[in-house]
C-alpha cells in the first residue's frame, strides 16, 4: 500500500488538468489498414483512451476492454490471461490446453504489428497496459482487410507525438500479492520521438496454483527520413510464468473456489514463455495523394509447458511483413476515389520436444514426441472507395488469403502430413455523414481457419497429424450502424453515441470437445445482436457512460457421433452484458468513480444442459492528480467486486467430468502512484 506521505504531498499541491472525452471528429484510427477519421468508418470502432484504465491493476486486457460495446472478456483466474470475445468469435477457447488463453479470431496488433500468429492464434506476452495510450477497437468483421479476423482487431497504440522529453515512474500494488513497477521514458532528439519502457509484475493469485509473474520491455521509435517519409523501429521483449489452477465441478465450486482442479496441481499446470521481437516500419507519402506503409517483423519464441500430462518445449520463429499502398484522387467536382491494395505474409516454425512429467511435474528423461510444426499465411486485399459531396460514401473490398500447416513427426514419419486453405471474402458498405453523424449499412464476409493445435485428430481418425474434417470457418455479416456526437450548451453538453446491429450467419463452426483434446466442425450457426454505447459530458467534469450487448445465438445444423446439437445456444456467449460508468473530477484534482456490470449467465456445453449463473459486480475508485513544479502526481485507490460477489469468471467449453467453472475474483483491492517528469 501506498505511504500517508505520498498521498498528503499529492493532495497539498496543484491540481493537473484531465480530459475525460476527446471530440469524436478528432480521433483518426489505423485498423483499418489506413489512417483515416474515425467517424468516417462505416463500421462499428470502438476508441479507449488510457483514462478509461488508468485507476487498474493494468494486469490484463480485462482491465481495458470490460466496458467496450460488444466485447465479452473472460480473465482465467484474474491474471494475465483472458479470453476476449467479439460478436461471438473467439469464444470457444481450448478447454485444459494451458493456452486457451490465447485469443482466435481477432487480430491483435502492438502499433500495427501483428502478434497474431499465422493460424489465427494469438498470445497476449508481449501486452503491456502499462505502455499503452489507446486502444482501438475494430468490432466489425474485417476479414476483407485481414484475412484471418472474424471477430475483428485490437490495436494498442503507444504516442509518439509528444514535443519534450519526460520520465515517468509508476507503481502498482494489491490484494492477493499484486504489484507492478514500471519506469517509462519519452526521449527526442530533432523531429525523432521514441519510448522506452521496463516492467516487472507479480501476482501470488487468490485461488491455489494460480500465481504468475511477468518482465516486460519496450522500446518504440519514430524519426524522418526525408520529406514526408517516416522509419519506425520497435522492439519487444517479455519472460512469463503462469501456473493455471484449471476447472471446477459445480460441487466444487460450491464447497470452496479458492481450490485448484487437483489433475493441475498434481501436473503442476504451467506455462512459461521468453518472447522476443524486432520489427521495423517505413510510412511514405507523395504529396497529398499517396501512401505507401511497409512493415517487416521477426518474433523469435522460447515456450515451455507442463500440460495434461506432458513437459512441452516449443522453440519457434514467427516472421513476417505488409505492404499497404493507397492512392486519393478527384474524379470530378463532388466525387472523390481513394483506391487501397495491400498484401500480408507470415510465417512460423520450429520443433516441438514433448517428454514425460516427473512426480513433481518437472521434465523428465523419455523422449514422448519430437515433432516440427510450421504454418504460413499470405493474402492480398484491394479496397476502392467513392464519396460524393464529403457525405456519401461507398465501399467495396475483396481479400484473397492462402494458408498452409505442415506438420513432420521425427518419430514416426508415416504421421506427416499438410493442410491447405483458400478463400476469397468480399465486403461492401454505403455510409451517409451529416456534421458529426454517420450512419452505415455493411455486408461482409469472414474467414477464420482452425489454429494450428485445433486441428489434432480426434481418436476415432487413422493415424495422422492432421484432423482431415475440420476446415476453416466462414461467415456473412448484415450491419447497420450509426455513431456521433451531439455537443451542446448547459445541462445537455457533450453526449456522444455509437449504436451497431448485426445478423452474422456461420458455417463450419469451430466446436472443442473433451476438454478441447480435439474439434467438431458444426454444420451451420446465427448470431444477431444489437450494441449500444453513450458517454454523456454535461460538464467538463462529469462523465456518465454506459453500453449494452444483446445477442441472441443459436446452431441451426450441427450433428456429430456424440449427439444433434441443432437448435442449441452456443455455448460460451452470454445473452445479454450492461455496463454503467459515472466520474466526477473536482477542481482540486480529486476524481470519484463508479462502475457496474452484468453479464448473463453462459451454457457452458453444446447440449445446453448446465449453465453458469448471471452475475453483477460493482467497483469503485478515488484519484488524486497534483502537479509540483515540473512532476505530476497522480495516486489512486480502486476496489473490484466491491459486494463480494461469487460469480463465473470463465468457463471450459465442453469441459470433461464436469470441471467447467472458472470462478471470478473475489472482493480485492489495488492502490497506485505515477510520477512523471
Amino acid at each position: 500500500m501506498l505511504h500517508p506521505w505520498i498521498i498528503a504531498v499529492a493532495v497539498a499541491t496543484a491540481a493537473a488538468p484531465e480530459t475525460l472525452v476527446v471530440p469524436i471528429q478528432g480521433i483518426v484510427v489505423t485498423g483499418t489498414r489506413a489512417p483515416e477519421p474515425a467517424l468516417r468508418v462505416p463500421a462499428a470502432i470502438s476508441v479507449i483512451p488510457r483514462e478509461r484504465f488508468e485507476n487498474t491493476r493494468g494486469i490484463s486486457l480485462e482491465d481495458a476492454l470490460g466496458s467496450t460495446p460488444g466485447v465479452f472478456v473472460q480473465s482465467r483466474g484474474g491474471a494475465q490471461d483472458v479470453r476476449v470475445t467479439i460478436r461471438g468469435f473467439g469464444a470457444r477457447g481450448n478447454g485444459e490446453r494451458s493456452n486457451a488463453g490465447n485469443m482466435r479470431g481477432i487480430r491483435v496488433l502492438t502499433d500495427g504489428i501483428p502478434l497474431t500468429e499465422p493460424d489465427g492464434r494469438t498470445s497476449l506476452d508481449l501486452v503491456d497496459l502499462g505502455s499503452v495510450d489507446r486502444i482501438e477497437v475494430s468490432r466489425s468483421n474485417v476479414s476483407a482487410l485481414y484475412g484471418n479476423a472474424s471477430g475483428g482487431v485490437l490495436n494498442l497504440r503507444t504516442n509518439l507525438d509528444f514535443a519534450a522529453p519526460w520520465l515517468e515512474l509508476r507503481s502498482r500494488a494489491g490484494a492477493y500479492g499484486y504489484h507492478r513497477e514500471q519506469e517509462r521514458v519519452g526521449f527526442a532528439a530533432g523531429e525523432a520521438r521514441g519510448t522506452f519502457s521496463f516492467s516487472n509484475s507479480s501476482f501470488d493469485g487468490w485461488r491455489a496454483h494460480s500465481a504468475s509473474s511477468a518482465t516486460q520491455a519496450q522500446m518504440r521509435l519514430s524519426a524522418p527520413l526525408g520529406s514526408g517519409t517516416r522509419l519506425g523501429v520497435l522492439l519487444d521483449a517479455a519472460s512469463d510464468l503462469n501456473r493455471f489452477p484449471g476447472a471446477l465441478t459445480q460441487a466444487q465450486l460450491d464447497a470452496n473456489p479458492k481450490q485448484a482442479n487437483p489433475n493441475f496441481v498434481t501436473r503442476d499446470d504451467r506455462r512459461v514463455n521468453k518472447v522476443g521481437r524486432v520489427a521495423m516500419t517505413l510510412d511514405r507519402s507523395v504529396e497529398a495523394s499517396q501512401d505507401l506503409a511497409l512493415t517487416l517483423f521477426v518474433e523469435p519464441k522460447v515456450l515451455q509447458r507442463s500440460e495434461r500430462g506432458r513437459f512441452r518445449d516449443f522453440n519457434r520463429y514467427h516472421v513476417g511483413g505488409s505492404a499497404v499502398y493507397q492512392l486519393r484522387s478527384r474524379l470530378s467536382g463532388d466525387v472523390t476515389s481513394r483506391t487501397s491494395l495491400g498484401g500480408d505474409e507470415a510465417y512460423q516454425d520450429g520443433s516441438i520436444m514433448f517428454y514425460d512429467l516427473t512426480p513433481s511435474g518437472g521434465r523428465g528423461t523419455g523422449l514422448a514426441a519430437d515433432k516440427r510444426e510450421g504454418a504460413n499465411s499470405a493474402g492480398g486485399f484491394i479496397e476502392q472507395e467513392l464519396t460524393w459531396k464529403e457525405r456519401w460514401s461507398v465501399r467495396a473490398a475483396a481479400r484473397y488469403d492462402n494458408l498452409w500447416y505442415i506438420a513432420n513427426d521425427h518419430m514416426d514419419p508415416t504421421l506427416d502430413g499438410s493442410k491447405h486453405f483458400t478463400r476469397l471474402t468480399p465486403k461492401g458498405s454505403v455510409s451517409y455523414r451529416a456534421g458529426d453523424h454517420t450512419i452505415y449499412a455493411a455486408l461482409g464476409g469472414g474467414v477464420e481457419s482452425p489454429a494450428f493445435n485445433e486441428i489434432d485428430p480426434p481418436p476415432s481418425v487413422p493415424a495422422t497429424s492432421l484432423n482431415p474434417f475440420l476446415e476453416p470457418m466462414h461467415s456473412t455479416t448484415y450491419e447497420l450502424g450509426a455513431k456521433g456526437e451531439l455537443a451542446g450548451s448547459g445541462a445537455l453538453g457533450r453526449l456522444r453515441y455509437d449504436l451497431a446491429g448485426y445478423y452474422i450467419d456461420v458455417a463450419n463452426d469451430i466446436v472443442p470437445w473433451n476438454g478441447g483434446s480435439y474439434f467438431f466442425t458444426a454444420g451451420s450457426s446465427h448470431r444477431s445482436g444489437a450494441e449500444a454505447a453513450l458517454d454523456w459530458q454535461p460538464t467538463d467534469r462529469v462523465l456518465i457512460a454506459g453500453t449494452a450487448n444483446l445477442m441472441s445465438t443459436r446452431y441451426d445444423k450441427y450433428v456429430n457421433d456424440l449427439g444433434d446439437f441443432t437448435g442449441k445456444q452456443i455455448a460460451g456467449l452470454p445473452r445479454a452484458i450492461v455496463t454503467a460508468l459515472a466520474r466526477v473530477t473536482t477542481p482540486w484534482g480529486v476524481g470519484v468513480q463508479a462502475g457496474l456490470q452484468s453479464v448473463g449467465g453462459v451454457f457452458v456445453d453444446d447440449a445446453n444442459s448446465v449453465k453458469s449463473p448471471d452475475y453483477v459486480v460493482a467497483n469503485a475508485s478515488l484519484d488524486v492528480a497534483r502537479r509540483i513544479g515540473p512532476t505530476t502526481l497522480r495516486v489512486f485507490v480502486a476496489g473490484d467486486n466491491l459486494a463480494d460477489r461469487s460469480y463465473v469468471g470463465s468457463v471450459f467449453i465442453n469441459g470433461i467430468n464436469g470441471e467447467y467453472f472458472e470462478p471470478g475474483l473475489p472482493r480485492n483491492w489495488s492502490a497506485g502512484l505515477n510520477a512523471r517528469w
